[in-house]
């Protein structure tokens, strides 16, 4: 049997003692709870504002080179040589074309500008499905041009429209050209700057506003089907380095020249944004862990002051002050693993209730999102607890260098 771990349960807090050990097991299970929320919701936010925001323009983008993904002047020849071997490239899902054009919209009180975006029948929008409140996606598998039309209920909101209802287009140019267009949709992925101006519709309305000819689009949208989260980020990179490879490898004479670029760079104040997240968790991990092992130390001390008599009685019988430690240690690292556990139980109750019934909302004009978004990830929760119990018992170790400062007769006499 370990004397020391035998010893350690063998002490038992009373008075004083025992309500410095109780603050301390609070103080770990609070902190332990706190952290790991932050986490998740930090977490969440990345995830679930990435996805969105790669949903609306993919993760990769390949485009005329000094020109915008939308622009609507010079058009990307789509048909390149090389684009079955990006289809081929790992975690790719898939490669579509779009085309945007720019138009006004009239209410009854005002004049909104809308960037309307051009896709075919074989763009995946599986993503805009998920976030249809009202009406149908639109069809544009059809031989004829689809009239159809997607929006954002925001939009619609604006412009006093509903689904089903005709929306009078103004696309100026050389000249004003009109198109009269059926709203057979409406989403709300609540990215107010994108939710506010993006309308999608047939193609081939596009290209017939461009002047241009099949396979020419403003961009290659390249999707992944990922989201904000560092694993999605790091295959989104992979899948740009093999692109590049790819691309720089064809002869520059067979194909026009493109550039690729990443969704990261199509919006980088929001991507900016949801870096600041991994430092307002680092804040909060070092003062929990700071409130923590102050409680810690300062129970483990009222311990140690308690048990003078025992450490000079046990030091007196030649055991030495390496093992005295450690039994106040073990006795220290009880009081953090029982802390953890009901931290972890309580967090875990909290961010389950919250990713599955989504009790605490959000204004979505700040937050991009109408919830308090959680991703529970097993490792994540691994890391915390293990670096914490790591960190509480070097802590505990300032504490116990008091034991060698005690002296056996002394502390033999004053008993």
């Amino acid at each position: 049997m370990n004397l020391n771990l035998f010893i350690a349960k063998k002490i038992k807090g009373r008075g004083i003692s025992s309500t410095g050990n109780g603050i301390a097991c609070v103080s770990v299970a609070v902190s332990i709870g706190v952290i790991l929320m932050a986490v998740a919701i930090s977490e969440g936010f990345k995830k679930e504002i990435g996805k969105r925001a790669a949903g609306f323009t993919g993760e990769i983008l390949i485009t005329v080179p000094g020109m915008d993904f939308m622009n609507d002047v010079y058009p990307l020849k789509a048909d390149l040589s090389y684009l079955p071997e990006i289809e081929k490239v790992p975690g790719i899902k898939s490669v579509s074309e779009a085309a945007y054009k720019p138009g006004m919209v009239k209410s009854k009180r005002d004049v909104h500008g809308v960037m309307f975006k051009g896709v075919d029948s074989t763009y995946r929008l599986d993503f805009f499905s998920d976030f249809l409140v009202d009406g149908e996606l639109p069809d544009f598998s059809g031989p004829r041009m689809s009239d159809g039309v997607l929006i954002s209920r925001r939009l619609a909101v604006m412009l006093g429209l509903k689904t089903g209802d005709r929306m009078t287009v103004y696309f100026i140019g050389d000249q004003v050209r009109v198109r009269r267009l059926t709203i057979s949709g409406l989403y709300d992925i609540q990215l107010e700057n994108l939710d506010e101006r993006l309308a999608l519709v047939d193609i081939r309305q596009i290209r017939r506003l461009n002047g241009w000819e099949d396979h020419e689009s403003s961009c290659l949208e390249i999707s992944m089907g990922g989201d904000g989260g560092k694993a999605a980020e790091r295959r989104r990179m992979e899948a740009y380095d093999r692109i590049g490879q790819i691309i720089m490898d064809r002869d520059i004479t067979a194909d026009a020249p493109v550039v690729v670029r990443t969704i990261g760079e199509i919006y980088p104040g929001l991507f900016d944004w949801l870096a600041l997240l991994d430092l307002n968790v680092l804040v909060v991990m070092v003062l929990m862990m700071a409130v923590a092992g102050f409680n810690m130390v300062s129970g483990l001390l009222i311990i140690l002051f308690e048990r003078i008599s025992m450490i000079g009685l046990l030091k007196s019988l030649g055991m030495r002050t390496s093992s005295i430690c450690k039994v106040f240690i073990y006795r220290g690292g009880e009081i953090v693993l029982r802390g953890m556990l009901w931290g972890n139980v309580a967090a875990l109750v909290l961010l389950a209730v919250q990713k599955w019934l989504k009790p605490m909302t959000l204004n979505p004009v700040n937050y991009f999102v109408n919830f308090v978004p959680v991703e529970l990830n097993p490792l994540h929760i691994i890391a915390v607890d293990v670096a914490a119990f790591v960190l509480m018992l070097l802590i505990m170790v300032i504490p116990s260098l008091f034991i060698s400062r005690v002296s056996p007769d002394r502390t033999l006499k004053v008993s």
